[in-house]
Protein backbone atom coordinates (compact mmCIF):
# COMPACT_ATOMS: atom_id res chain seq x y z
CA UNK A 1 0.00 0.00 0.00
CA UNK A 2 1.03 3.79 1.26
CA UNK A 3 3.91 4.60 3.36
CA UNK A 4 3.47 7.65 5.51
CA UNK A 5 5.50 10.00 2.64
CA UNK A 6 3.12 8.74 -0.10
CA UNK A 7 0.04 9.69 2.13
CA UNK A 8 1.04 12.91 2.94
CA UNK A 9 2.38 13.41 -0.68
CA UNK A 10 -1.73 12.46 -1.94
CA UNK A 11 -2.70 14.71 0.77
CA UNK A 12 -0.95 17.46 -0.59
CA UNK A 13 -2.01 16.76 -4.08
CA UNK A 14 -5.94 16.90 -2.74
CA UNK A 15 -5.23 19.90 -1.07
CA UNK A 16 -3.85 21.72 -4.37
CA UNK A 17 -6.85 20.20 -6.25
CA UNK A 18 -9.15 21.52 -4.40
CA UNK A 19 -8.01 24.80 -4.72
CA UNK A 20 -7.69 24.18 -8.61
CA UNK A 21 -11.18 22.81 -8.24
CA UNK A 22 -12.80 26.41 -6.06
CA UNK A 23 -10.93 28.40 -8.79
CA UNK A 24 -12.39 26.99 -11.84
CA UNK A 25 -16.17 26.66 -9.93
CA UNK A 26 -15.48 31.50 -9.14
CA UNK A 27 -14.32 30.95 -13.12
CA UNK A 28 -17.44 29.15 -14.35
CA UNK A 29 -19.78 31.18 -11.77
CA UNK A 30 -19.60 34.12 -14.08
CA UNK A 31 -20.59 31.95 -17.28
CA UNK A 32 -24.66 32.57 -17.86
CA UNK A 33 -26.34 29.47 -18.80
CA UNK A 34 -27.80 29.19 -22.13
CA UNK A 35 -31.52 30.10 -22.74
CA UNK A 36 -32.77 26.37 -24.67
CA UNK A 37 -36.17 26.94 -24.13
CA UNK A 38 -36.18 23.50 -22.08
CA UNK A 39 -37.24 22.79 -18.27
CA UNK A 40 -34.92 24.62 -15.53
CA UNK A 41 -32.70 21.29 -14.51
CA UNK A 42 -33.74 19.64 -11.89
CA UNK A 43 -32.14 20.28 -8.01
CA UNK A 44 -29.22 19.32 -7.83
CA UNK A 45 -28.13 19.59 -11.39
CA UNK A 46 -25.21 21.43 -12.27
CA UNK A 47 -24.05 24.33 -14.35
CA UNK A 48 -23.79 22.55 -17.69
CA UNK A 49 -20.03 24.22 -18.03
CA UNK A 50 -18.96 22.17 -14.90
CA UNK A 51 -19.40 19.05 -17.19
CA UNK A 52 -16.08 20.98 -19.74
CA UNK A 53 -13.77 20.33 -16.49
CA UNK A 54 -10.50 21.73 -16.67
CA UNK A 55 -10.36 22.44 -19.82
CA UNK A 56 -12.96 25.67 -19.66
CA UNK A 57 -10.40 27.04 -18.36
CA UNK A 58 -7.30 29.13 -19.33
CA UNK A 59 -4.03 26.63 -19.39
CA UNK A 60 -1.94 29.15 -17.28
CA UNK A 61 -4.87 29.69 -14.14
CA UNK A 62 -2.33 29.56 -11.00
CA UNK A 63 -3.79 26.36 -8.76
CA UNK A 64 -4.41 24.46 -11.72
CA UNK A 65 -0.78 24.71 -12.27
CA UNK A 66 0.66 24.31 -9.42
CA UNK A 67 -1.11 21.48 -9.23
CA UNK A 68 -0.17 19.67 -12.45
CA UNK A 69 3.42 20.67 -11.25
CA UNK A 70 2.87 19.13 -8.79
CA UNK A 71 1.96 15.72 -10.17
CA UNK A 72 4.69 15.81 -12.77
CA UNK A 73 7.21 16.40 -10.07
CA UNK A 74 6.38 13.11 -8.24
CA UNK A 75 8.34 9.81 -8.76
CA UNK A 76 6.82 7.74 -10.91
CA UNK A 77 6.35 5.07 -8.62
CA UNK A 78 4.00 7.44 -6.20
CA UNK A 79 2.05 8.88 -9.11
CA UNK A 80 1.30 5.00 -9.85
CA UNK A 81 0.17 4.67 -6.50
CA UNK A 82 -1.50 8.16 -6.28
CA UNK A 83 -3.61 7.41 -9.70
CA UNK A 84 -4.27 3.56 -7.84
CA UNK A 85 -5.69 5.50 -4.90
CA UNK A 86 -7.48 7.86 -6.70
CA UNK A 87 -9.44 4.86 -8.83
CA UNK A 88 -10.35 3.02 -5.37
CA UNK A 89 -11.96 6.39 -4.54
CA UNK A 90 -14.22 6.78 -7.79
CA UNK A 91 -14.84 2.53 -7.44
CA UNK A 92 -13.26 1.60 -10.09
CA UNK A 93 -11.52 -1.04 -7.79
CA UNK A 94 -12.03 -2.13 -4.69
CA UNK A 95 -10.26 -1.81 -1.13
CA UNK A 96 -9.36 -5.24 -1.71
CA UNK A 97 -8.13 -4.70 -5.93
CA UNK A 98 -4.95 -2.31 -4.89
CA UNK A 99 -2.33 -4.51 -6.98
CA UNK A 100 -4.71 -4.82 -9.74
CA UNK A 101 -4.99 -0.98 -10.04
CA UNK A 102 -1.52 -0.76 -9.76
CA UNK A 103 -0.54 -3.20 -12.37
CA UNK A 104 -3.25 -1.28 -14.74
CA UNK A 105 -1.35 1.75 -14.08
CA UNK A 106 2.29 -0.09 -14.72
CA UNK A 107 0.86 -0.04 -18.41
CA UNK A 108 0.09 3.22 -18.93
CA UNK A 109 2.16 6.17 -20.04
CA UNK A 110 3.74 8.46 -17.52
CA UNK A 111 1.82 11.43 -19.92
CA UNK A 112 -1.38 9.45 -19.62
CA UNK A 113 -1.16 8.97 -15.53
CA UNK A 114 -0.21 13.07 -15.06
CA UNK A 115 -3.15 14.34 -17.41
CA UNK A 116 -5.54 11.69 -15.58
CA UNK A 117 -4.77 12.84 -12.23
CA UNK A 118 -4.36 16.72 -13.10
CA UNK A 119 -7.19 16.66 -15.41
CA UNK A 120 -9.92 15.23 -12.46
CA UNK A 121 -11.67 17.95 -11.63
CA UNK A 122 -13.13 15.88 -8.47
CA UNK A 123 -9.18 14.50 -7.64
CA UNK A 124 -9.58 16.09 -3.72
CA UNK A 125 -12.62 14.29 -3.25
CA UNK A 126 -11.64 10.93 -4.90
CA UNK A 127 -7.83 11.04 -3.18
CA UNK A 128 -9.75 11.29 0.25
CA UNK A 129 -12.31 8.42 -0.30
CA UNK A 130 -9.34 6.47 -1.93
CA UNK A 131 -7.24 7.56 1.45
CA UNK A 132 -9.93 6.33 3.39
CA UNK A 133 -10.72 3.12 1.55
CA UNK A 134 -7.67 1.69 1.81
CA UNK A 135 -7.04 2.58 5.35
CA UNK A 136 -4.55 5.46 4.69
CA UNK A 137 -7.14 7.86 6.22
CA UNK A 138 -6.25 8.36 9.98
CA UNK A 139 -2.63 9.41 9.20
CA UNK A 140 -2.80 13.49 9.57
CA UNK A 141 -0.57 15.42 7.82
CA UNK A 142 0.70 19.15 8.52
CA UNK A 143 -1.90 21.05 6.98
CA UNK A 144 -4.63 19.07 8.18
Amino acid sequence: MLHEIEILEARHIAELAAAARDARNQALAAVPEAELGEPPPARGQHHPAGALGFGALPADMAPYQALRQAIESLPSGIRSKLWATMRIGCGDYARGDWDAALAAAAVMSEANIINDLADEVDLHDRLMKGLYEIGAAELRGPST
